[in-house]
């Protein structure tokens, strides 16, 4: 029998990964494409548009890149995204278990628009040295960016 951990134990958290962040900014993935066409375990590539910067300069940031597989990242072409990175690179590389990004489609998608609802006025918040609430950043964020099994019941 085969054991499934996600994320793996050394992966740091989204909270972790904002605190060391040199850049945080919010971005769109724009396309979404298999890179290299290898089964059950492709490399996917994708364009994004960098649409706010909350921390750092305006990020050299224009596309992403990860695997398909258990606890990779799993983004959607449409949908806004809030990465924190410690390196401004052109290729935001995204690892199993990585949570240096995470959903915030909804604070462009309801009640008017950007920085309205959900994620991102904790995070600038937090940025400027408020504490971010407790359950942050909450189930729905994790699921809806990393691609985890659910744990079997217990016994």
């Amino acid at each position: 029998m085969v054991a499934l951990a996600c994320p793996p134990s050394d992966t740091p958290t989204f909270v972790q990964n904002l605190d060391r962040a040199s850049h945080v900014y919010v971005f769109r993935l724009m396309s979404l494409e298999v890179a290299d066409g290898e089964p059950w375990h492709s490399t996917l590539s994708g364009r994004i548009t960098v649409v706010r910067t909350l921390k750092g300069g305006m990020p050299m940031a224009s596309g992403v890149t990860y695997s398909i597989g258990c606890c990779n990242p799993q983004l959607s072409v449409g949908h806004y995204y809030l990465a924190a990175v410690a390196n401004d690179a052109a290729m935001l590389e995204l690892v199993p278990g990585d949570q240096s990004v995470i959903i915030v489609s909804d604070d462009f998608e309801t009640k008017g628009g950007a920085g309205k609802t959900g994620a991102i006025e904790p995070v600038q918040d937090h940025l400027a040295g408020q504490p971010l609430p407790a359950d942050f950043p909450d189930g729905y964020r994790l699921e809806a960016t990393v691609s985890c099994p659910t744990p079997p019941p217990p016994r």
